[in-house]
């Protein structure tokens, strides 16, 4: 009965009253990041990235095709609540992620909230060189 009620009394009141707005996935709360490339001998990023935890944030993975490339991070990706990678226009949701890799040119984008501050890094498996990686601090 007091459910049918609080229903009763919700649908009298005005749409805006009960209409809630979608909060921080809300795309105008989206930070769009400077995008990563991955080609052959060509540094990853331009600068390191600086999050603020509790931000929304997207990025663009691009991958030239030049070399089968990957990129790793398992503790950054441990730090972020990932909402979703899009692959080709299909939107995949995973549980976790360790890492990409692109056997051909393509794109990826990630979205995901900053959500562990501490220093972290996505880089190429197996290489040394500092340009073949992007430094991450999530404040």
């Amino acid at each position: 009965m007091k459910s049918l009620l609080l229903a009763l009394a919700l649908s009298a009141l005005p749409l805006s009253a009960t209409a809630q707005t979608a909060g921080l996935l809300e795309r105008a709360n989206r930070v769009e990041l400077p995008g990563l490339k991955l080609m052959s001998g060509e540094p990853v990023s331009a600068a390191p990235l600086t999050l603020k935890s509790g931000t929304y944030y997207i990025i663009e993975i691009e991958s030239d095709g030049s070399a089968e490339l990957a990129l790793e991070g398992a503790a950054f990706f441990r730090a972020i609540w990932v909402n979703e990678v899009v692959i080709n226009d299909i939107e995949i949701r995973p549980l976790g992620l360790d890492s990409f890799e692109f056997d051909d040119e393509g794109k990826i984008e990630l979205s995901f909230i900053a959500i562990k501050p501490g220093k972290y890094a996505l880089s190429v498996p197996g290489s040394t060189g500092d340009s073949q990686r992007v430094e991450i601090s999530i404040e």
